[in-house]
């Protein structure tokens, strides 16, 4: 996989004339290069949108199960904070009701992400948005099969931690540290220097800035959300 991070070399090789769709998911992991370089002469968006929905409802399916029982629990205690009363009915209803909108929706959540980021770094980076969804569904499996936590990936140091004792801020920063995510910022790195045509110190740069501010922003975000269920519970 690691071969491509000589990107550091011919940024002017010439761009791949065909590339069936295998062949373009399988470079994303093991041969970037190859796909940023034919990406730039031959952009296409449709490809990576498909395969981001699909994704996307995957994820939701398979943390199904787990999903529901906590906003069954989230909604309960919501209610009784409330002193409201909810039946059992009621409450299953209110929770499937939800459930299914989201698996509905969660394409559109993914494919909102894509187009800041799209804007931002130009079309052939919306491909990098797979590599989060390859991590969304492998995560999702390993919840599904081997029961694991949906509030943070096997794949990211969060794992390794007790989330009671790091704290809700460290640990948005310690699922940030995660396989999927990390691969996808050395991509971006990449994308900079075949398809913006910025020098590799810049690059280097860059990436990296842009990985420790949303690193923060997202730990922030965890913290914030950590607080406000904790209000409800």
């Amino acid at each position: 996989m690691y071969d491509d991070l000589g990107f550091l070399e011919d940024s002017e090789q010439k761009a791949p004339e065909k590339m069936n769709i295998f062949a373009r998911v399988g470079n994303l992991f093991f041969s970037p290069k190859k796909l940023f370089l034919f990406i730039r002469e031959k952009p296409t968006l449709l490809f990576p949108l498909i395969i981001m929905s699909i994704g996307a409802v995957a994820y939701q399916l398979l943390i199904w199960e787990q999903s529901r029982k906590l906003q069954m629990d989230i909604t309960y205690n919501t209610y009784q904070n409330m002193g409201m009363s909810i039946t059992p009915d009621q409450l299953e209803a209110m929770v499937d009701a939800g459930m299914i909108t989201s698996v509905i929706t969660a394409p559109l959540g993914v494919i909102a992400s894509w187009a800041i980021i799209t804007l931002i770094f130009y079309a052939v980076l919306a491909y990098i948005s797979i590599i989060s969804v390859v991590g969304m569904v492998l995560n999702g499996l390993y919840v599904y099969f081997m029961g694991g936590s949906i509030t943070t990936y096997v794949t990211s140091v969060s794992s390794l931690f007790d989330q009671g004792t790091t704290g809700a801020f460290l640990n948005g920063i310690l699922l940030n540290i995660e396989v999927f995510n990390i691969w996808a910022y050395v991509l971006y790195g990449m994308g900079f220097i075949y398809v913006g045509g910025v020098d590799k110190r810049r690059s280097a740069i860059v990436t990296s800035v842009i990985f420790i501010l949303f690193t923060l922003a997202a730990a922030g975000l965890t913290s914030l959300s950590s607080s406000l269920l904790g209000g409800l519970m």
